[in-house]
């Protein structure tokens, strides 16, 4: 996935949670990009706020956000029901960007007109625009009900910057012995037959069924992201 698709799902959604470590503290706040180049995606804050202190000691950022965050009610036996969606998460790493660079790039770059304009507005921007260099993170389209596709997850994973990640789920090992226990489990349609059998990622929820329901412990749980 580019860069600018994942701009793209981001902008779709808007409204993001940033959030960023303080003494072993997590502190989230709302914000929202605001543009991407081939060097990464850009957003700002004030300098002066604990929000870009923390990002200039630890170079670090994750963001999340949702397109629907709505529970739209519950079927009989209690399970909720979601509307079809989609979920976006990063982890990434970022540098400051200095003022003249923001200016010369919005010079070409439409999405990053606001950022040298909120300059002007606001002095203590001119050192508060970020840009996320490297970064992985995975975008997580829900359809529990099945309307759209015929199984319930599609989980696409992605990097650049020279980020890497590992698959989504569990693995299946060699002491595999085809019982077929872990498909017939799997409401995520996420395993399919082989020797040994195998997880499918983009479909895996890592609900961990599978695994509860191998008679020879073969199957291992995730790595993480």
């Amino acid at each position: 996935m580019k860069i600018n698709e994942v701009y793209d799902y981001a902008k779709k959604i808007g409204v993001l949670v940033f959030s960023t470590i303080n003494r072993g503290e997590v502190h989230s706040r709302v914000a929202h990009f605001n543009g991407y180049d081939q060097d990464g995606i850009y957003f700002r804050t004030m300098k002066n706020k604990p929000f870009a202190r923390q990002l200039i000691k630890t170079n670090k950022v994750t963001v999340c956000g949702c397109t629907d965050t709505n529970i739209i009610g519950h079927k009989e036996d209690g399970t909720p029901i979601f509307p079809p969606s989609y979920s976006f998460r990063l982890i990434g790493e970022v540098r400051m960007v200095p003022e003249e660079v923001i200016r010369q790039k919005a010079k070409s770059n439409k999405d990053l007109v606001t950022a040298a304009n909120d300059i002007d507005k606001y002095p203590a921007m001119k050192d508060g625009n970020f840009v996320i260099y490297k970064a992985k993170g995975e975008i997580f389209d829900v359809d529990f009900d099945e309307s759209k596709r015929d199984h319930k997850l599609l989980r696409t994973r992605f990097s650049y910057g020279g980020a890497t990640y590992n698959q989504a789920g569990p693995r299946i090992t060699s002491k595999c012995i085809k019982c077929g226990k872990c498909k017939d489990i799997c409401t995520f349609k996420a395993i399919k037959e082989g020797s040994p059998y195998k997880i499918i990622p983009k479909r895996c929820d890592d609900c961990g069924s599978c695994i509860l329901s191998c008679p020879v412990n073969a199957i291992k749980e995730s790595l993480t992201f």
